[in-house]
């Protein structure tokens, strides 16, 4: 039972497992990038976005192409699960990763691409 659970939702786990290593990279090894528009609040919004959505992928209760079908309320819990998981790296930032710190911003940004699986989700059924 555990092991289908794993294999079932292994790229978002993948997807987790790259996040908190990319989130936790010690920040003087990154390149200083100056842009005013905050490349790393869109890396956030991708990252947990894409999260999200490989939690939604994941939870499809049909995997036959022709009857795929998603329920909202998984779509409720990975857009939570994954704004939780964001709201936990960012803890780890401010008190655990090296040369890495706390942004509330960050985590409004993991918020936003959680929330932008929702027109995501619905256009993708409604195309169908």
């Amino acid at each position: 039972m555990i092991i289908r659970s794993i294999l079932k939702y292994r790229y978002a786990i993948l997807w987790a497992i790259i996040s908190l290593t990319a989130c936790g990279i010690n920040g003087n090894a990154l390149p200083k990038i100056n842009v005013d528009f905050g490349m790393d609040k869109v890396a956030h919004f991708i990252l947990f976005g894409v999260q999200a959505w490989l939690i939604i992928l994941a939870s499809r209760v049909n995997r036959n192409a022709s009857t795929e079908k998603i329920k909202w309320k998984s779509v409720h819990i990975a857009v939570i699960i994954s704004f939780l998981y964001g709201i936990f790296i960012e803890i780890l930032q401010a008190t655990v990763f090296v040369n890495r710190t706390y942004d509330f911003a960050d985590m409004v940004a993991d918020g936003i691409g959680t929330l932008f699986c929702y027109p995501l989700v619905y256009l993708r059924n409604s195309l169908k």
